[in-house]
């Protein structure tokens, strides 16, 4: 129990970074002698947490570095990854590169900093030393209710900033362990050329070279819940180490007792731990030490240890004692989703063995997993079960397998055999990926996934002393999430933090409402990572989508959502022509839901000289007390027909994200805002919004809300006095590594 309270203590310390407890922690110390041995470990424990934590904010890029262009002594310490894309209407050439850099007065000591390379004159090598210039930025990303917070993810991962290459001299040519995993890479890619998917995927599975695997492969794996298979972690390094114990023990153990009596006195099972170490380790090697490996071998020395001083420990308290051993060496992994990942599903297959077996864990064991997954990856996954059941089984027992001896013995028969194996598992994946979302079942948050994993694994434990009967009410935290129904002629809006772009929600009692979706990309959208996951969380499905005009960080998203509609799907557009699906939006247009009045206000109908930003389909929406527009991206040109006809308007999104071009003093006049919204990226290089339009809402006393700045933003009227409830996702919701490092109390 002292492990498990050690560990969880720091985990506690780690997520929360405040004081408070541990006071409480000292006072109960103080009061109670008879238990003052188990309180001072958790109390050592949480401030360790708390330290660590404290210490890995404080090594991030400083707020007076943001933005400048330094330059630093760098090192290349991860295989680049080289992308070819299309962005701002050409094609380029751009490398992600994770550096360890030092030499700068500015910012002293070695940092490790992620960083593009857009056009370099010629590749960048892994283990190459250079001399840079690079424009640093923080790792901010976007904060919303749901999606990816990338500020964590780096702070765990322990990269403290990230940034662009502005200048490369390179010092020194690739060269060591690093640069063998990169030719290794190249060349197992080029053996298996005739499988474009077992090229893609084989290095991969060897060294952890992610970087051929097409947008559409990704989308595949993650679709049907086996991208895990792609990153090297503890299955793998468990797989690599069984095989090599078992081999050590039967073949070539038992060898060296004989050639090495003094041997004799140790077990073979003892001694099969000595080769099974060597291979976890020489895996975790050729996969770069990154941390899933590191963390997978450190668990994998504690088994070991505790077998070879023959002391037999519990699955759960050798659980603890890994999980202690792994936060000690890498603290910050308490932040980590695989980590949790990998213990949930150790844990999990521990547990339900005990309870069940084997023959109902098959069955069991993939459901819990999908709960898991459901609350870390934000997806349901109808698929996620089936898969795996056969996709594990086939990666361990053949294609890895198979693609290392290939790999070391420079094979091409094993290495293609190990393709004709992932060959058969894309097809599945494929045949699969239809099946991927639950409509209209909510996804879990933590705790409610908590809770749900919990209720399954008792449903399927007949032996535990719990009644059933109260089962049911472990689904109550899940079913809560559902947001509170609106009053009659009410509505509340959401602007998602979607960097520089547009997509937002508008819900009325009964029904919801989306404009724009946000910016995509080769093989993902802000939809899809955000808007997406934010509907299923709360089981709302759109009525009707406005996608303002056809440009892409206003419509591209759009794909990742109609699968969500009903097939008679309702997307209006001020560009039909440049929205597939759409039918044209024009002004006179109205529609009444639950008392609030939805009206189109421009364009005119049968105006063919509208284009681009001046199609944006222009919405009025205006409730019992508050009303909202919405204007897309139109420009002044667009705002001075309708001079002295603009409806007065409680709250107005900026058109074109607060460009200057948009929002004249006389649009301003008209419609007499309280409230305005910029959806903006932070620190873009458009520097929306512009400062004249800032100014000039200043002179007009509006309140300016900023998405850049405040991260998701949600507007409801309060139930007091009607004055409106204003959620700014950083401020209500930050988290420790969201804020400059310092002590905090509370």
């Amino acid at each position: 129990m002292g492990w498990w309270i050690a560990a969880l203590a720091m985990v506690a310390g780690c997520w929360l970074g405040v004081l408070w407890p541990l006071c409480v922690i000292l006072f109960a110390v103080l009061c109670c002698r008879r238990w003052r041995g188990w309180l001072l470990l958790p109390g050592l424990a949480f401030m360790a947490g708390v330290m660590q934590l404290q210490w890995g904010i404080g090594q991030q890029l400083p707020d007076a570095l943001e933005g400048e262009v330094l330059p630093f002594e760098a090192r290349v310490v991860a295989l680049p990854q080289t992308v070819h894309e299309y962005r701002f209407g050409r094609w380029r050439w751009r490398q992600a590169l994770l550096l360890e850099v030092s030499g700068n007065d500015a910012w002293p000591g070695i940092h490790r900093v992620r960083v593009n390379y857009y056009d370099p004159p010629q590749p960048v090598r892994a283990g190459e030393r250079a001399r840079i210039v690079v424009k640093l930025k923080a790792g901010r990303g976007q904060f919303n209710a749901t999606g990816a917070d990338l500020a964590r993810r780096d702070l765990a991962q322990g990269i403290h900033a990230r940034g662009s290459i502005r200048q490369w001299h390179r010092l020194s040519q690739g060269r060591g362990f690093l640069r063998w995993r990169e030719q290794l890479s190249a060349s197992l890619a080029a053996r298996l050329q005739n499988s474009p998917v077992g090229a893609s995927v084989v290095p991969a599975l060897i060294v952890g070279d992610r970087s051929r695997l097409t947008p559409q492969q990704w989308q595949v794996f993650q679709a049907t819940g086996a991208a895990h298979l792609l990153a090297i972690s503890g299955l793998h390094i468990a797989l690599v180490a069984g095989l090599a114990g078992w081999l050590g023990r039967w073949c070539l153990m038992p060898l060296c007792q004989r050639l090495v009596p003094a041997l004799q006195r140790y077990t073979l099972q003892q001694l099969a731990w000595c080769p099974a170490m060597l291979a976890a380790v020489g895996y975790s090697a050729m996969a770069g030490f990154s941390l899933p490996t590191l963390r997978a071998v450190t668990m994998l020395a504690v088994v070991a240890i505790s077998s070879c001083l023959r002391q037999p420990f519990s699955l759960w308290r050798s659980l603890a004692m890994a999980l202690c051993v792994v936060l000690l060496a890498f603290p910050l992994a308490a932040l980590s989703e695989s980590l949790w990942l990998s213990f949930g599903a150790v844990a999990a297959i521990g547990w339900l063995a005990m309870g069940q077996g084997s023959r109902r864990l098959i069955v069991l064991l993939p459901a819990v997993m999908s709960v898991l997954g459901a609350v870390l990856f934000e997806q349901w996954s109808l698929s996620a079960p089936l898969a795996n059941i056969v996709l594990i089984p086939l990666y361990s027992f053949l294609v890895i397998p198979l693609a290392l001896c290939g790999a070391l013995a420079g094979c091409s028969v094993l290495l293609h055999g190990a393709a004709t194996g992932i060959e058969l598992s894309a097809w599945l994946m494929e045949e699969l990926a239809d099946t991927v979302v639950l409509p209209g079942l909510p996804l879990p948050g933590a705790w409610a996934g908590t809770c749900l994993m919990v209720a399954v694994a008792m449903l399927m434990m007949p032996g535990l002393p719990f009644p059933r009967r109260l089962l049911p009410l472990f689904l109550i935290p899940w079913l809560a999430q559902r947001p509170a129904p609106l009053p009659a002629g009410e509505w509340e809006l959401t602007v998602f933090d979607v960097g520089q772009g547009l997509a937002l929600a508008v819900r009325t009692r009964e029904h919801l409402l989306l404009y724009d979706t946000g910016a995509s990309w080769p093989g993902g959208s802000m939809a899809a990572s955000i808007v997406v996951p934010w509907l299923n969380r709360f089981g709302l499905v759109p009525d009707r989508i406005v996608v303002s005009h056809g440009d892409n960080d206003h419509a591209g998203g759009l794909r990742a959502i109609l699968p969500m509609m009903a097939e008679s799907r309702a997307v209006l557009s001020g560009e039909p022509e440049r929205v597939a699906g759409s039918t044209p939006c024009h002004a006179g247009q109205q529609w009444l839901w639950d008392g609030v009045r939805f009206r189109v206000l421009w364009p005119r109908q049968g105006d063919g000289n509208a284009r681009g930003n001046d199609a944006s389909c222009v919405l009025r929406i205006e409730g019992r007390s508050l009303s909202l527009l919405l204007p897309g991206d139109i420009t002044r040109e667009s705002e001075y027909p309708l001079l002295g006809q603009w409806p007065q308007s409680d709250l107005v999104v900026l058109a074109h994200h607060g460009s200057r071009s948009s929002t004249s003093a006389a649009f301003l006049r008209d419609t007499s805002p309280q409230w305005a919204v910029a959806s903006a990226g932070y620190r873009h290089h458009f520097g929306h919004p512009h400062a004249q339009v800032l100014e000039r809402l200043r002179a007009s006393g509006v309140t300016v809300l900023r998405t850049d700045e405040s991260g998701m933003i949600v507007f409801r009227r309060g139930d007091a006095d009607n004055v409106p409830l204003i959620t700014k996702w950083r401020q209500s919701h930050a988290r420790p590594w969201h804020k400059p490092a310092g002590w905090r109390f509370w």
